[in-house]
């Protein structure tokens, strides 16, 4: 989750938006989180050095890992090395949402891998979920951590259907007390939008992701580990047993390497194939005043998402702004994630159009802040840890969702570096089932297609009965019944 690969990068400017129906307004193209705790970049690499362990990347997944592998092993010289700054990636530029897989992956987890090793991914995530929230007390990080909860939210018939089938998996996964099912009142009343036809209320928290991922670096730091930022790796290859990492200042030459720069994970030959670098935006409101807050309903300020395949998110800032994320992914042939992306106008474009049918209470809030950045995508939408056939161990895959699993995949990554075999090691994540994606023009166009056939999918009408889309009243009535019976039955 940490940018990787050196990129020409534009200057924060501003896009004016006279296609808006309210005023026109300026729109700052910059990661809005990075304005709540200014930070002054760190010294390079200068020179070559050696270490027991090299991990490239400075964001969630190579930060986890170095705390966890300086926590099991003190003595180890441990050093970490980013092409930009510390979070600079995604680890900074998302929503802040701190969630368990969504519900197409729990399709795809029981699919590969059957009920069992598919309940362990969601145990151990909700366990991270707590984890982190301890970790931010246990060490002073002031990254606004709320255990607010999710909903997951349905807005049309499909999604209704959708909703069904997730209820359904997740029962024949032994997740049932996992998740509270809320029908169209109980939902609207947690959140105040006329298109919620119904929701999953889950496991859940919200985070200021900057702010998270600077404390996780202070508190590494803290246990001697040297981060070394504004330092690009070039090549990683073994000579003899171990291996020298190649830099423009300097090399690293170690006895393991990590890598673990998600979207970015393309820039190295061993990993070129196994992710693709996919972009996702977000937008930021002004801060709303206790007048505008009061016309939508949101009392326990939980994250929500809908159901669609590229779904919308939304939740509340401790200053009371409204982050609208999510719609379409944008896939820049070759693999693209110049920062000059950090800015499309289409893509904010849509996001002001689905705030506004989701919030329409909230038409003439102002916007702040409009930004995206590349998302790691693997091709099951399940996260990735291994080695590779030269011996380098790698983490990513996230697809969008990796503030929990990035702290699961630490201490993966932890496991696999010092060769234990553990519960981490066995988790679904590991090794198997790991297809790739095709190289040059044929993966630009697979990348092209997948997108284009996610989005007619939602377009497309409801192909199969099921109860909920059909019959949504009777199939809630028969859900909240049900679980009368089971909560009696305990008693």
């Amino acid at each position: 989750m940490a940018r990787h690969a050196p990129a020409v990068c534009r200057a924060a400017g501003y896009v004016r938006t006279d296609d808006w129906e309210t005023d026109v307004e300026e729109t700052r193209n910059s990661v809005y989180w990075h304005d709540t705790e200014p930070v002054a970049a760190g010294e390079p690499l200068d020179g070559d050095t050696t270490c027991d362990i090299c991990i490239v990347g400075a964001g969630y997944t190579g930060l986890w890992a170095a705390h966890f592998l300086a926590e099991a092993e003190p003595s180890a010289d441990i050093r970490v090395l980013d092409a930009g700054t510390v979070g600079g990636g995604a680890s900074s530029a998302n929503g802040g949402f701190v969630g368990l897989t969504a519900g197409k992956v729990l399709r795809r987890l029981l699919w590969y891998y059957g009920r069992e090793k598919a309940a362990g991914v969601y145990r151990t995530g909700a366990r991270s979920i707590i984890d982190i929230g301890r970790f931010c007390r246990q060490y002073g990080i002031d990254a606004d951590f709320a255990m607010n909860g999710m909903l997951q939210v349905v807005t049309d018939r499909k999604q209704l259907a959708r909703l069904e089938l997730q209820v359904k998996r997740s029962e024949r996964t032994g997740l049932r007390g996992s998740f509270k099912l809320l029908d169209r009142d109980e939902a609207q009343q947690r959140v105040g939008s006329p298109q919620v036809l119904g929701a999953l209320r889950t496991t859940g928290a919200l985070v200021n992701p900057h702010r998270l991922v600077q404390g996780l670096a202070r508190v590494v730091r803290e246990q001697g580990v040297d981060i070394h930022e504004r330092t690009p790796v070039i090549e990683v290859r073994k000579v003899g047993n171990r291996y020298r990492v190649s830099t423009p200042t300097g090399t690293v030459t170690a006895n393991e390497v990590v890598l673990a720069t998600n979207a970015w994970q393309h820039s190295f030959a061993q990993t070129h194939t196994k992710v693709m670098p996919v972009w996702n935006y977000l937008m930021v409101t002004e801060p709303l005043t206790d007048a505008q807050l009061a016309r939508v309903a949101w009392p326990g300020r939980e994250g929500v998402s809908d159901s669609l395949s590229f779904a919308h998110a939304a939740r509340l800032t401790a200053d009371n702004r409204v982050v609208w994320s999510g719609g379409r992914w944008y896939y820049f042939d070759g693999r693209d994630t110049d920062r000059a992306h950090l800015r499309n106008d289409a893509a904010h474009a849509d996001l002001r159009e689905s705030f506004a049918r989701f919030f329409p209470a909230w038409r003439d809030v102002r916007f702040s802040h409009a930004f995206g950045g590349p998302i790691g995508w693997s091709r099951t939408f399940i996260p990735q840890f291994g080695r590779t056939g030269d011996g380098l161990v790698y983490g990513h895959g996230y697809t969008g969702n990796g503030i929990a699993p990035s702290h699961t995949g630490g201490k993966i990554l932890r496991d696999l570096v010092l060769r234990r075999e553990t519960e981490y090691t066995e988790l679904a994540f590991v090794t198997v089932n790991q297809p790739k994606f095709a190289k040059g023009a044929t993966g630009d166009k697979g990348a092209h297609l997948f997108i284009w056939r996610q989005e007619t999918g939602d377009r497309l009408p409801l192909l199969l009965p099921h109860a909920a889309a059909l019959a949504p009243r009777a199939f809630f009535a028969a859900r909240a019944a049900r679980r009368a019976r089971v909560a009696g039955a305990g008693r």
